[in-house]
């Protein structure tokens, strides 16, 4: 490992938001106080446990594993479009562009170019990870995860199309979410977050705040150019000639805190629709190669979706927060997460865990089929040794996390004062 690694020095360096010109500054000369309370959130989180610590800063693991700084960084499969930043709760169910259920990675804020077991590694180290389970449950879910993506590698890899994995392939947790998100309406969801009578504010607390006047000026011109971009594309039902009703900042995630997030309630009539508008920041990845910034880095994201997810979000579109790019993307009902800490607590077996592990890593390896055929196709490579040399990497990075967090926890008032935050 090379003496210039600094994790502290790096977290410091990356969550130094940016301004419009694409300058790092302090955050109260960004959007103000509510990026600074988002980045606090982030810090908190950082500091809990070695998974979230995890799930926060892929930006050191890219370095890592680009710039060859860890043991088994070296690559064992092409390169190709990949998600990056993967874990095992950036999986979900959602309701694709067909209308159908489906469960696929549903976090893209740092999709680029890399090798392809680079995501594999990412997601077999979360599953060492996963808090409250022992060491010897982390290692099989890790290994469940490496095998069944070597084995559905294997068998999908020229075939084409590769299908969205839905409800007839599911098993375990993941069938149970895809037939309860089936009953799930709109009408709820708005409900949830706009309580009050005639749902046309979303309540404010933990998850929203309102911003300032300019801030909203800012967003409903972002909404505008959303709604124009998803006309462009000819997206299903899209929401034309509805008001908006409230605009909020959202608090939302682990890694992405601390960028701009809002949530746009529209109305129309008794009919309501929540919009999400979030940052599209240049990806980690870009940065470890010494890429230059992308041109439109959430044009480049929105296009990534359309490609790697099986069955894509039907209403995802690029615009722009002021000059920053950022990805729009209406909420719906059906989305819902397998949060991590459900396996605490599981079957005395963990069946669950496996089950939910083997899945997450059929769907990976289908996310890379779809996209990447003919990289995987014309390149001498083993993915049985990918598979193996993941799991490895995976045992020993793991660690050097749990280091790192501690590292982190130590330093993390210097953190918050050098971001500003005290």
């Amino acid at each position: 490992m090379t003496a210039s690694r600094d994790p502290v020095a790096e977290i410091v360096a990356y969550n130094k938001p940016l301004t419009e010109s694409g300058h790092r500054v302090s955050p109260h000369e960004g959007p103000g106080d509510l990026t600074a309370v988002a980045l606090r959130r982030k810090l908190a989180a950082l500091a809990a446990t070695p998974f979230q610590f995890f799930r926060g800063t892929f930006h050191l693991m890219a370095w890592d594993v680009m710039k060859g700084r860890v043991p088994g960084a070296q690559a064992a499969a092409p390169e190709g479009m990949i998600v990056g930043d993967l874990h095992l709760e950036n999986f979900g169910i959602y309701r694709g562009a067909s209308g159908a259920l489906v469960f696929d990675v549903n976090d893209f804020d740092d999709v680029g170019i890399g090798p392809l077991d680079l995501d594999l590694k990412r997601l077999c180290t979360s599953a060492l990870l996963l808090p409250g389970l022992a060491w010897g449950v982390r290692l099989n879910a890790a290994r469940a995860i490496a095998r069944a993506w070597q084995e559905e590698m294997e068998k999908m890899g020229g075939r084409f199309p590769i299908p969205a994995w839905t409800e007839e392939k599911a098993e375990g947790r993941v069938a149970e979410l895809l037939k309860e998100s089936g009953r799930k309406t709109r009408e709820v969801m708005i409900a949830k977050a706009a309580p009050e009578k005639g749902h046309a504010r979303l309540v404010q607390g933990e998850r929203f705040v309102r911003p300032a006047k300019a801030w909203v000026q800012v967003v409903e011109h972002a909404l505008a150019e959303y709604l124009d971009s998803l006309k462009q594309l000819k997206a299903p039902d899209a929401p034309r000639g509805w008001e908006i009703l409230d605009v909020a900042y959202r608090f939302k995630g682990t890694g992405s805190l601390g960028r701009l997030r809002f949530t746009v309630l529209l109305g129309h009539g008794g009919d309501r629709r929540a919009i999400e508008l979030k940052e599209a920041r240049p990806s980690a990845l870009d940065d470890a190669r010494g890429a230059p910034p992308l041109r439109d880095r959430a044009r480049v994201q929105t296009a990534a979706i359309r490609r790697l997810q099986g069955d894509p979000w039907p209403r995802v579109a690029a615009t722009k927060l002021g000059k920053l790019p950022a990805l729009g993307r209406e909420n719906e009902p059906e989305e819902e997460k397998v949060g991590c800490n459900r396996f605490a607590s599981g079957d005395s077996r963990h069946e669950e865990l496996q089950a939910y592990a083997r899945q997450c890593g059929q769907v990976l390896a289908r996310l890379h089929a779809r996209e990447n055929a003919p990289a995987i196709l014309a390149t001498q490579w083993n993915p049985g040794d990918a598979s193996h040399a993941a799991v490895t990497f995976a045992e020993k990075y793991a660690a050097q996390i749990e280091v790192d967090q501690r590292a982190f926890v130590r330093a993390r008032d210097q953190v918050a004062k050098d971001l500003a935050l005290m």
